[in-house]
């Protein structure tokens, strides 16, 4: 009935699709989504469990998830599932890594200075630290960088063309005169210091202690010198007692002579 140029239709059929309606009967949810499937509309009941999120179906009716997810994001945090079906931000730190503990929860360590790595431990969390130094080593952490140096005796070897020499801690002298050649042990010695002589000239060589000072070779001791067999006689001695006694580790000779 059409009066005053108004149009009311009354109808207990639901309007289709086409013509602007459901094609359903439908009952109000609250908090609920409307969708529709192939032929009307639809309501998808609402959820009494807060920041749900509707997901699709594969062409059938959404659902909503099981897992809650955040309201709001603070910038830079990561975003992970604090417990089943729980998302939650992680807040990160400057400078830092992320590590999980024993039980796999995930956190970020602390800030990390120059030269840290991260060391990890059986069933620990992984923590930053820096490098120990051992014996005859020296660490220098810098930024991106860490710098290991042998601190021990390492030994820089010089040629020797004279007949005489001074020998200097931790060195080897390849002897090449063809006269003999003597060297005499350093008078300032640490525990623990090398001297090598290689053997190269015809004239050979001598080692001599300074005033003071011992040379053990094996269960002999000589006060005075050792002296090459041959022109490529070689000897490595160290300082076993700092500044006096010096011991033979190892030697190339078909017999030394000494006094």
């Amino acid at each position: 009935m059409a009066t005053n140029n108004s149009l009311n239709i009354n109808s207990v059929t639901p309007l289709i699709l086409a013509w602007g309606g459901t094609n359903a009967s439908l009952t109000a949810s609250n908090g609920g989504l409307v969708y529709t499937d192939a032929s009307k509309m639809a309501i998808l009941s609402g959820t009494a469990t807060a920041n749900q999120i509707p997901l699709s179906g594969s062409s059938s009716a959404p659902s909503w998830s099981t897992a809650t997810y955040l309201a709001t994001l603070t910038a830079n945090e990561l975003i992970y599932a604090s417990s089943s079906n729980t998302m939650a931000q992680l807040a990160t730190a400057n400078s830092a890594t992320l590590v999980t503990n024993s039980s796999g929860v995930p956190a970020f360590t602390a800030s990390m200075t120059d030269g840290q790595v991260l060391i990890g431990a059986t069933g620990g969390t992984p923590t930053p630290s820096t490098l120990t130094a051992g014996t005859g080593i020296s660490i220098s952490n810098g930024t991106h960088s860490i710098t290991i140096t042998n601190t021990g005796a390492m030994i820089t070897w010089a040629s020797i063309a004279g007949t005489t020499q001074t020998a200097a801690v931790n060195t080897g002298y390849v002897v090449s005169n063809a006269s003999q050649t003597t060297i005499t042990l350093p008078v300032t010695a640490a525990l623990g210091s090398i001297v090598e002589i290689a053997g190269l000239g015809a004239g050979g060589w001598i080692l001599a202690p300074g005033a003071g000072q011992s040379i053990q070779l094996g269960e002999d001791n000589a006060t005075a010198t050792v002296t090459s067999a041959n022109a490529n006689d070689c000897i490595r001695v160290v300082c076993t007692v700092a500044n006096t006694q010096w011991t033979m580790l190892s030697s190339v000779s078909a017999g030394f002579t000494y006094v």
